[in-house]
This record gives C-alpha cells, structure tokens and sequence, in this order.
C-alpha cells in the first residue's frame, strides 16, 4: 500500500433504462396514431353525413310547397351546421398531424407540476395542487395559441401511472372540465405512459 487508494464508485448501467424509455416512446407514439386514424375515420363520416344531408335538403326543396320548404329550411340550416362541425373536426385533425395538439403533461420534481405544450413549443406550467390555477394556465395556453371557444381543440394528458398521484390526477381533471365548459368542443384524451 503505497499511499494510494482506489475509490469505489456506483456503477449505473443506463443502456436498459433507454431501452426501457424509447419503448415507452413508441407505444405512446402508437397510441396517439391510432387514436388520429378513428378521429379522422369519425370526421369523415360525419362529413359524408353531412353531404348527404344537404344533398336530401336540396332535391327536396324544390318538390315541396311553400309550408314544406319552411320545414326544409330547417332541416338546410341544421345540415349546414353540421357541414361546419364536421369542417372544424377536419381542421383540427389536419392541425394534429402537424403536431398542434395541446399536451398538459404531470411531472414531479419536488412537488406535482403539469405542463403545457403544443408540438415543442411549452405554453405554461402550474402546481398540480389547485384546480384555478391548472384552469389559468390552459386558459392563457390556449389565448397563446389564438384559440377562440369555437375552435375544435384537441388535447392529450400524460402521465406516469405509477407516480402520479390520484389526488394530482383529479385535479388536472377538474380543471379539464372547467375548460370544456368554456370551449365546447375540447377533446382531451388520457394517455397513462405505465400500460
């Protein structure tokens, strides 16, 4: 022993927990397609159903008298609302594919946080622990994003099911509901990255 020691240090093997991460990667990337492809599937159908619809009202209204037409006109603006549904589903479909989903993501370092993101861009974050500020952050996300109550928004929320708490998760979703409130068509779907 000539003074000198060797120092025992941890050894951590980091090639299996990026295997581990980049299947996790490619199963939530899975997911989220197949969730896309019957999104798009729905959309076309409510969009052939609307064709259909204005298609029927058309051939109908010049056969019928003027009281029938009234009814028609009725049933025209209904199938014109749909046309604009289906229209609004399209775009944010087509807003998707090109990576526009809103992602509300809960993490933990010290405390829960959930993040807010579209495509690479982060919008906002908040402490998973009220509800008013969850709600606060999405609201002023989607301000960012210049979307207006109307607009068709699509959402995903991830999580680890394995440390994120229930308490955590409830929150986040109370706070989704308060936003479905103000915008009537925001679809949030919810990805647990543990299954």
């Amino acid at each position: 022993m000539n003074g000198y020691r060797k120092s025992k240090g941890i050894v951590i093997e980091l090639t299996a927990l990026l295997d581990v991460i980049l299947i996790m990667l490619f199963w939530v990337m899975m997911n989220v397609q197949e969730s896309q492809s019957s999104a798009v599937d729905q959309a076309e159908k409510r969009a052939s159903n609307a064709e259909a619809l204005l298609y029927e009202a058309e051939s109908k209204l010049a056969e019928f008298d003027e009281k029938k037409a009234e009814e028609l006109e009725r049933v025209w603006s209904l199938a014109k609302e749909l046309d604009k549904n289906a229209a609004a589903n399209q775009e944010a479909l087509v807003g998707y594919e090109k990576g526009m989903l809103l992602t509300l993501n809960i993490r933990y370092d010290e405390s829960g946080v959930l993040y807010v993101s579209s495509g690479s861009d982060q919008l906002g974050e908040a402490s998973t622990e009220s509800v008013t500020d969850i709600y606060n952050c999405m609201i002023e996300s989607l301000d960012k994003l210049k979307r207006s109550p109307d607009d068709v928004i699509l959402c995903a929320l991830v999580y680890d099911g394995d440390t994120t708490l229930i308490r955590d998760y409830r929150t986040v979703n109370a706070a989704v509901d308060m936003v479905r409130k103000q915008y009537k068509s925001f679809y949030c779907t919810y990805i647990n990255t543990t299954k």
